[in-house]
């Protein structure tokens, strides 16, 4: 920054072409040791106006950094606003939903943060942010009641990836989600470690308003194989691309629904470590047609045995994968 500064007292002609080319900076991971010194001469540098993408994730910005950030006149530019792991409160999320500065924002990541159902109702109801099409939440303090929010807000129907990993939201949640109109152009759902059960994934696998999907991690959410039926019966996730059941210890038996489904057949990428999967298991994949567009298969941390990796080097229908198989 300081020498974008010099730069531009140096040079009139670079000054100009500064303010037309856009910006993008990331000062991650514990860039500064104190760091509202260097937030508030960020947020006051001029030559920061073409500032399009921001990163200061893993730092310590704060409420008080937040506030900085959200009234700068200079930041008007901002699309991207990444603040993971930075000690932000409801207070600093308030910030950012009243800013008047940050309208133009289209990706915002406040994940892992001290933010609990009422931060993320500033979120909902924002006048200044329905420009977001991605919202990462995940990691905070959040259950059904927030989750709401989001379902039920007209600010947030531009989004497109919504990640609520590592929250309690639970079934009742996911049936928000899943019922929300305000959600319907959403092609990339996380709900990874958030006790979302294999009820939740019926609420899924049901909705009509989640068709556009086209992305689904559900990591360690105990969906077993009654979870894996549902996605894999289920017309309104026939968009899917990329599928990661890890964790969800859905057996061979679930294996087997989606190595027949004629519902996922669009899938690239499947992700299936640590489900109890045996050799049969292995072979409902290696013998699936439905399967043919994979491009990257990772069954790491399964029973599959020699044999099972038989079936995959054999498989006629696994030609497509770019990547040697984990297992």
């Amino acid at each position: 920054m300081f020498i974008i500064q010099i730069c531009m007292k140096i040079s009139k002609q670079w000054r100009h072409v500064s303010f037309q080319t856009p910006l993008s900076l990331s000062f991650a991971q514990n860039h500064f040791k104190e760091f509202l010194k260097p937030i508030k001469l960020l947020t006051n540098c001029e030559c920061l106006t073409n500032l399009t993408s921001l990163s200061l994730r893993c730092n310590t910005v704060g409420n008080e950094g937040v506030k900085h950030i959200s009234s700068s006149e200079w930041l008007k530019n901002l699309i991207s606003l990444d603040l993971f792991h930075n000690q932000i409160g409801n207070e600093g999320v308030k910030y950012i939903s009243s800013s008047e500065c940050l309208k133009n924002l289209a990706f915002l990541n406040l994940a892992d943060n001290q933010i609990d159902n009422e931060g993320v109702k500033y979120i909902a109801a924002s006048e200044s942010l329905k420009n977001l099409t991605f919202l990462d939440l995940g990691g905070i303090l959040i259950d059904n009641e927030g989750v709401k929010y989001i379902a039920t807000s007209e600010t947030l129907k531009s989004l497109t990836s919504l990640r609520l990993h590592s929250t309690r939201v639970g079934n009742e949640g996911v049936k928000y989600v899943a019922m929300s109109e305000s959600l319907k152009n959403l092609t990339l759902l996380d709900l990874g470690f958030s006790r979302v059960g294999s009820e939740g994934v019926k609420y899924i696998a049901t909705s009509a308003s989640l068709k556009s999907l086209t992305s689904l991690d559900l990591i360690s959410d105990a969906i077993g194989k009654v979870g894996a039926k549902y996605i894999s019966t289920s017309e309104s996730l026939k968009n899917l691309t990329f599928l990661d059941l890890r964790f969800n210890y859905i057996g061979s038996d679930g294996v087997k629904y989606i190595a027949t489904s004629e519902w996922l057949k669009n899938l690239t990428s499947l992700d299936l470590r640590y489900n109890n999967i045996d050799s049969e298991g292995v072979k409902y994949i290696a013998t699936s047609e439905s399967l043919r567009t994979l491009t990257s298969l990772d069954l790491t941390k399964n029973e599959i045995g020699q044999e099972g990796v038989k079936y995959i080097a054999n498989s006629e229908w696994l030609k497509k994968l770019k990547k040697p198989v984990k297992f």
